[in-house]
Order: C-alpha cells, then structure tokens, then sequence
C-alpha cells in the first residue's frame, strides 16, 4: 500500500510528493508509474491544469503554474493512491488509466 509521507514546495509552480509502501520501503518504479497514470487521468477528467510525473525513486512531482493551481490538485494525488491501493473499490477509474482489471470483477 503506497502512503504519502511528505509534500514540499519546490519552487512556485512544482509540489513534490513523497510516496513510500507502508512499511517505508520505496516504491517500485512500476508503483509510481501507475499512480502518476491514474493522477493525470483525473487531471483530465476534472479539467485541471498541469501534470504528474515521476520525479525520483520515492517522489512523484505536480508540475503546474502558481497562477493555475486550484486546492483540487493535492486531492487528485491521494484520489489516485486510493485507486492504485484499492483498485477492486475503483475498477473504472484503474481500466481507464490502462490497469488491469481488478481480480474477480466484471471488466465492463
């Protein structure tokens, strides 16, 4: 299960969020790669500027302009965690963020 266990500021137009597994091993690349997916998909979906990406081996990074940035977007992240941590309670949000379909559900 990915938690967040840190956000910073850095600079004006970037938050950096530092994701571990609950017991405080990094995160494998794989992980990450799959929140920032789910992330910039509902970016999309909520019409929210910037993006996600992959910032190191335990940070994912929110680039987008100070002047855009809406207290939505900090929520995005912990929505997509959710999703990631529990895809079986967000089967449509993990098929459309290219996941596989949870196990045991119906794929539609």
């Amino acid at each position: 299960m990915l938690k967040v266990r840190d956000i910073r500021d850095d600079g004006p137009d970037r938050t950096v969020f530092r994701v571990l597994e609950d017991d405080e091993a990094k995160p494998s690349a794989a992980s990450l790669e799959r929140l920032v997916a789910v992330a910039s998909r509902l970016l999309a979906e909520n019409g929210l500027a910037g993006y996600f990406r992959v910032a190191g081996e335990e940070e994912v990074a929110l680039e987008v302009a100070s002047s855009s940035r809406h207290f939505l977007h900090d929520g995005i992240l912990f929505a997509a965690l959710d999703a990631v941590n529990d895809p079986a309670r967000n089967p449509t949000l993990t098929l459309l963020s290219g996941g596989d379909p949870p196990k045991g559900g119906d794929p539609t």
